[in-house]
């Protein structure tokens, strides 16, 4: 079922690219002879209208086959004012690049929803504190609920961090019933984002929230998986030790590479004894092939911020995605990490194993992707497409047919090499 969800989700993003092209293209009055999801020979097709809707063979894209594209192709009697050739320059690159702000868009919308309906964080709750940090030298102390900062009330730790960048410093802080004002002024320290290279600050106190020790996500053919560790699962004990928060776990268990172990879970109101065999990493530490739950706050926004916070994210999106491409093309990241549609569907199927929240996100990156992918300057992408236009503009002179054609053939050699790359690594990756 999974699996099928993450399909759905990227026909939907075609979908959503595809309609950004068909609408601004009937708008401006072009002829749409055919609007297809999918590449390839057509398996279903149905005429409504004076456009052929179809679906075809290769579900790798989609396309809106507008009428006379370019000069050089067929006419039709009487459908000259409709063709696309004949366009001002504005009509065409707003045809052209309405795909990839229809995809902007729907990411938007997605944040939006996500940022409504509610997210997952973790609670302004206590956990760990460095006995010569700022928090302790202050009076914190593990357990603490943070109420507000400068009077500004806290509903998650990423509140209570960010409400001290913005300066705040009187925090209180309930403890036992009872609340209580301390003052704290956090050490800022710099770091650099690894995508976009830029340098950012964050609050350090010296204390951590509270993470408690539920299971989010179980690894395929890891020893939790093969013991029957399952997500939502609370560890309670490892090796006959207390857990009470997750960083218990990693510690207990790095020891215990390739030693049977026995593991205490609570899985609704059943308590299991479960033996499990930790795997070494390259380090030589156990591991167990468990990730902690996304977190323990629900927290829903009006209208007005969702929207707000909606665009927020996904500028934050494209920002990462541009460092990584610049990043891939410089060097600094490694080719194996670029994926193609099999590490993207196996990505969206865990997504929707995650819940509605990573679905939506997962729909948010893929189509700020999709975006981002359309508008690179290479022939037969809308970003190659731009390009031609902008030149015919500042010549104010048609491209020419043979120009035209080995720069299509250029373009579609450069993708046939990226999809090749692509597919290789997301098989070496599957048999890895």
């Amino acid at each position: 079922m999974s699996i099928i969800l993450a399909i759905v989700a990227l026909g939907i993003l075609i979908l959503v690219h595809e309609l950004g092209h068909f609408i601004t293209a009937k708008l401006c009055g072009v002829w749409v002879e055919r609007f297809s999801i999918g590449m390839g020979p057509i398996i279903w097709s149905k005429k409504r209208g004076d456009t052929e809707y179809a679906i075809s063979a290769v579900p790798l894209g989609g396309y809106v086959k507008l009428h006379r594209m370019f000069a050089d192709e067929e006419a039709v009697e009487g459908r000259e004012d409709q063709a696309f050739f004949n366009k001002s320059i504005p009509k065409k690159l707003l045809v052209i690049t309405a795909g990839v702000l229809f995809n902007m868009l729907f990411a938007v919308l997605v944040f939006v929803i996500i940022f409504m309906a509610g997210y997952k964080t973790y609670g302004p709750i206590v956990g760990t504190v460095a006995p010569d940090g700022i928090a302790a030298m202050a009076g914190m102390q593990e357990g603490d609920r943070i109420v507000s900062v400068d009077g500004a009330d806290v509903r998650s730790w990423d509140e209570f961090l960010e409400q001290l960048s913005l300066g705040g410093t009187n925090v209180t802080i309930e403890r036992a019933a009872s609340q209580q004002d301390i003052l704290i002024k956090p050490n800022f320290i710099d770091y650099t984002h690894p995508l976009t290279g830029e340098t950012l600050q964050y609050a350090d106190i010296g204390a951590d929230f509270v993470t408690p020790p539920v299971v989010g996500t179980v690894s395929a053919g890891f020893p939790a998986a093969i013991a029957g560790i399952q997500k939502g699962d609370t560890i309670l004990k490892v090796a006959g030790i207390a857990v009470s928060k997750w960083a218990d776990i990693g510690q207990l268990v790095r020891p215990r590479a390739d030693m049977l172990t026995e593991v205490i879970v609570q899985r609704g109101t059943d308590t299991l004894r479960i033996g499990i065999t930790p795997q070494a990493n390259e380090q030589g530490d156990g591991i167990l092939g468990i990730m902690m739950a996304e977190g323990d706050t629900i927290i829903r926004e009006n209208p007005a911020v969702a929207f707000v916070r909606g665009i927020e994210r996904t500028g934050e999106m494209t920002a990462a995605i541009i460092g990584g491409i610049k990043q891939l093309i410089t060097g600094k990241v490694s080719k194996d990490n670029l994926g193609g549609p099999i590490l993207i569907v196996q990505e969206g199927a865990r997504s929707a194993e995650g819940g509605y929240e990573r679905y939506l996100s997962y729909m948010g990156l893929i189509s700020i992707n999709l975006a981002i992918l359309n508008l690179l300057p290479i022939p037969v992408l809308d970003g190659g497409y731009v390009i031609m236009f902008i030149y015919e503009g500042i010549r104010r002179k048609r491209m020419g047919v043979k120009m035209r054609e080995r720069g299509q053939m250029v373009g579609m050699a450069l993708l046939g090499l990226l999809m090749v790359f692509a597919f290789y690594n997301d098989i070496f990756r599957f048999l890895r």
